[in-house]
């Protein structure tokens, strides 16, 4: 197994072997340049290496979301297309996590293991995807906006921003990886869009900012309102546009919201029913993590501990510093002027919003105090810097500033290019067995049903049994338990009370003989629990979980939504296919 300390050698020495390779293309082919793409994505397999070491991580979240992947993929194969309900969360008695939790990854993963990936290789090629996808969907957009230099500094700085690396290898929060991936093809669709007013772009909009709110939440909600700003930019730079244009831009908003609603609409719902607390507080980080990290001089973003030191980096103040400066020497001009202005603005915002002195404002704007983490904000600082560094290299315009400024950002993070510390036995096998999620007494899951008492003493301990007997006397077979549906035929000698070790929430019914039957879950001792009670006699229990209305109309929506969306898509793609003499036109 290679170690974090080999994984260094090996990175250095790939580094070196892409760099002199890229010098021997250049020298053998200096008219033939390579493609400014290919060689993006070519550096961005740097800090991929290493994942492709066997295992787990010792620390972050990997391990944590393959659990959850292999529920996921559970739900999905009983032909639960939307997941919601994990039963072996919460210690065996089931929590709706997947009504809150982020879609999207789980998917990715899913579709990776059904084409023959192990749940662990899944999971890492959804790791991988994201991160390459991201430099390309930045580079593809400033490419439009600041010509191909400036895309691909602007894209080298994404993918090697420091947060974006400890994300993948050091948190490994997938939801936030793919956000990143994602953000970008936001803005590049908005412009084709209001450029070129094809429909295609249409679509492409309203799909990807569906699938943004399906990752990441907190980033969709911030990339709204910079959305509406980018909209405006390009309005200033081309007044030509019309205002039918807008409208179908923000239209494309609209359906893309549609769209993500099975996913949203519930959460606003029913997050009253769980005991996660809206009003947690903030958490911030000293203000010098920003500037420097005290691991390895300033080069490991994580300490021995796991500690995360959340830093900006380096080069990318260093672009900061340098476009102030030439800013105010006025070598900037015209709409490109306009554009960093708006980015170093929105940077030093959100950079305030991380300060503790923000507090105030998280605590009274909407929705901020669900964002846990001040600095999610990063994902977004990252993003304008990005920009920033794009807007820099366009300006001053020489190829060795660009190669200097590009070669330090990535290799200045090297140490930071794979976890500390592998798991190497970690196998699906392990893992699943470990799919129980065990609890503590006032230490349980936010998306736990608020009905349940934290602190009771049997909170944590794993039920033997899917269905308990309370009192009287009952003979008990189980015939069928997938997620939301749970069998039983019950024949009772006496009354009995029963407790079936499933968590209360909006959606579970009992049914009696076919009967519903009201549920008791405010029993004083298991508070919470379902529970019920029968009389002497022979009875077929059916106990499932259904959509509440708020769920069930979100998902009509969502579906109609995507069944008319699929139905344009034909409908341009049968278009462009015709003959021209068959294609509809307006008559003149």
């Amino acid at each position: 197994m290679i170690d974090s300390y080999k994984m260094i050698e090996i990175n250095i020495l790939t580094s070196l072997v892409v760099g002199i390779g890229i010098i021997i293309y250049y020298y053998i082919f200096p008219k033939k340049k390579p493609k400014p793409l290919y060689l993006l994505i070519l550096i961005s397999l740097l800090p991929l290496i290493s994942i492709l070491r066997r295992g787990t991580y010792e620390s972050g979240d990997l391990s944590f979301h393959i659990k959850l992947a292999m529920q996921f993929f559970e739900n999905l194969q009983q032909g639960i297309l939307i997941p919601e309900w994990i039963p072996r969360h919460c210690s065996g008695y089931g929590c709706p996590i997947f009504i809150y939790m982020f879609f999207l990854p789980y998917y990715v993963v899913s579709f990776f293991h059904v084409i023959g990936f192990s749940f662990i290789a899944s999971m890492k090629s959804l790791i991988a995807l994201s991160f390459i996808s991201s430099g390309v969907g930045m580079f593809l957009w400033i490419k439009k906006e600041l010509g191909e230099k400036a895309g691909f500094t602007a894209a080298i700085f994404y993918l090697y921003a420091p947060y974006h690396l400890m994300d993948m290898h050091f948190r490994v929060d997938i939801g936030e990886l793919l956000s990143i991936a994602l953000l970008p093809f936001i803005f590049l669709f908005t412009k084709l869009f209001m450029e070129t007013s094809r429909p295609i772009y249409f679509i492409s909009n309203a799909v990807v900012l569906a699938l943004l709110i399906l990752s990441h939440q907190v980033t969709a909600y911030v990339t709204f309102p910079l959305a509406i700003l980018y909209i405006i930019f390009i309005l200033k730079r081309n007044k030509k546009i019309k205002l039918s244009i807008i409208l179908f831009t923000l239209t494309s908003f609209l359906f893309g919201l549609l769209l993500s609603s099975f996913y949203w609409i519930p959460i606003l719902f029913e997050k009253q029913y769980i005991l996660y607390n809206a009003d947690n507080i903030i958490q911030f980080i000293p203000v010098s993590y920003f500037f420097y990290t005290p691991g390895r001089f300033g080069l490991l973003y994580q300490g021995h501990h796991g500690e995360l030191y959340y830093s900006i980096g380096y080069t990318e103040w260093f672009v900061i510093i340098l476009s102030i400066y030439l800013l105010l020497k006025k070598k900037i001009h015209g709409i490109t002027k306009t554009f960093l202005i708006i980015n170093l603005l929105l940077f030093t915002v959100f950079f305030f919003m991380m300060l503790s002195i923000s507090n105030p404002l998280w605590q009274h704007l909407p929705l901020l105090k669900s964002f846990q983490f001040s600095w999610r904000l990063l994902i977004e600082e990252i993003f304008f810097i990005s920009i920033i560094a794009g807007i820099l290299v366009k300006t001053i315009n020489q190829n060795t500033f660009t190669l200097f400024l590009c070669s330090i950002t990535v290799l200045y993070t090297i140490l930071n290019w794979g976890n500390r510390t592998m798991l190497p036995n970690v196998t699906d096998k392990t893992l699943n067995n470990e799919l129980v999620f065990k609890e503590y007494p006032g230490q349980v899951d936010i998306t736990t049903p608020k009905w349940v008492d934290q602190y009771k003493p049997w909170i944590g301990t794993v039920p033997e049994n899917h269905i308990d007997i309370l009192s009287g006397q009952a003979k008990i077979k189980e015939l069928e338990r997938i997620t939301t549906k749970h069998k039983y035929i019950i024949s009772t000698k006496t009354n009995v009370s029963l407790k079936e070790n499933t968590y209360y929430y909006p959606g579970w019914e009992v049914f009696i003989n076919n009967q519903q039957v009201p549920i008791n879950y405010r029993d004083k001792k298991y508070p919470g629990v379902i529970m019920f009670n029968l009389k002497k006699g022979l009875y077929y229990i059916d106990i499932v979980f259904r959509d509440t209305p708020d769920r069930l109309i979100s998902k009509w929506v969502s579906g109609i939504t995507a069944i008319f969306l699929l139905l344009y898509t034909i409908y341009l793609l049968t278009m462009s296919n015709l003959p021209k003499r068959l294609r509809l036109s307006p008559k003149r």
